[in-house]
């Protein structure tokens, strides 16, 4: 049975869904920047028939969250996402997160570890580095030239490079479709104050729990940095399980899901003892 919930959090509904047995083990799916929880739907049958309790959730602002509401960051979207944890009652959950999403599970790794079974993070990168003086610079600059952007150009070059996948690409144009030109801004901000500013993780954070990072072997968005830098953040995290998932571009789990899903039950299996 899934199950429709809603949350108030300032100045927005956030709205999520729950399917599977009750005393299963809770695995939480944070999609990605202007998409929404439908993006997961071919892991939400996947995983509950795998014996999980699958949460999907649309991030403020997204889908049927809405309205954006007050604080469009990655802090308090990690807060929305422990509201909604709260609200299920359970201890800790597995997290996976996509791309902004995957940006959410860190800060919530980050700021609750206590609450937290196991991450895995598809398409992005490590959120302690610290980011240059341009990119702190460009930050300021970036809502102005947004602004003066049309939004039918705002929407195509976010697609750009999003799936190899046409039917993906679609779903995608699709559910930014709801999304106001303002709206659009402040959830592309989000990801970009997380990138071009110190978030406040630490330098070099260890991850302390069991980490699965993952990305499409043809993910092409932001010019290949993710394909670039997974390795390096593999290589410095001990916890960490490091896969390329075949025939995929930025949007792997829906390009590949059967691939994904593989790969993801895998790790969660061979890390079952933790749970």
């Amino acid at each position: 049975m899934n199950e429709a919930r809603t949350l108030k959090r300032m100045g927005s509904n956030i709205k999520y869904w729950v399917e599977g047995l009750e005393d299963n083990p809770v695995i939480v799916f944070s999609h990605g920047a202007t998409l929404d929880h439908n993006s997961f739907k071919d892991q939400t049958k996947a995983f509950t028939e795998k014996g999980f309790r699958v949460v999907t959730w649309d991030m403020r602002g997204h889908g049927s969250s809405k309205p954006i509401g007050n604080d469009v960051s990655i802090k308090n979207m990690a807060n929305d996402l422990k509201a909604i944890i709260d609200d299920l009652g359970v201890d800790k959950a597995i997290l996976v997160g996509h791309s902004l999403g995957g940006y959410v599970v860190q800060m919530f790794a980050y700021k609750y570890p206590e609450r937290v079974l196991a991450i895995a993070l598809e398409g992005c990168t490590d959120l302690s580095m610290k980011p240059k003086l341009f990119y702190r610079m460009m930050y300021h600059i970036m809502p102005k030239m947004l602004k003066r952007m049309r939004v039918e150009t705002f929407r195509l070059r976010t697609v750009t490079d999003l799936s190899i996948k046409e039917s993906v690409n679609e779903y995608a144009l699709n559910a930014m479709d709801h999304i106001p030109k303002n709206d659009f801004i402040r959830i592309i901000m989000s990801g970009v104050q997380a990138l071009w500013t110190d978030c406040g993780i630490p330098e070099n954070y260890m991850v302390p729990v069991p980490f699965l990072l993952v990305h499409g072997d043809s993910d092409g968005a932001n010019g290949k940095i993710y394909q670039e830098q997974s390795p390096e953040w593999a290589k410095r995290q001990p916890n960490c399980r490091y896969e390329i998932i075949e025939e995929a571009g930025h949007t792997a789990h829906m390009d590949n899901a059967e691939n994904f899903n593989e790969v993801l039950i895998a790790f969660l299996q061979n890390n079952a003892a933790s749970f």
